[in-house]
């Protein structure tokens, strides 16, 4: 038991060394995350669909 409370005390000294983004950091990088993630995607989408179309064609 004295040791899952060591734990819980280091955890928490170490929460508080974390250098946290503020919240205007936090929207940018949020915003960063949603616009690469939404390209990826339609990325993806487009060689699936032109995979689609060149399979279709040879069968």
């Amino acid at each position: 038991m004295n040791s899952i409370k060591e734990y819980l005390e280091d955890v928490r000294k170490e929460m508080k060394k974390v250098s946290w983004p503020d919240q205007q950091e936090l929207i940018d990088y949020t915003i960063v995350v949603v616009v690469f993630t939404i390209l990826l995607s339609a990325f993806i989408f487009a060689v699936d669909q032109v995979y689609s179309i060149v399979l279709e064609s040879i069968y």
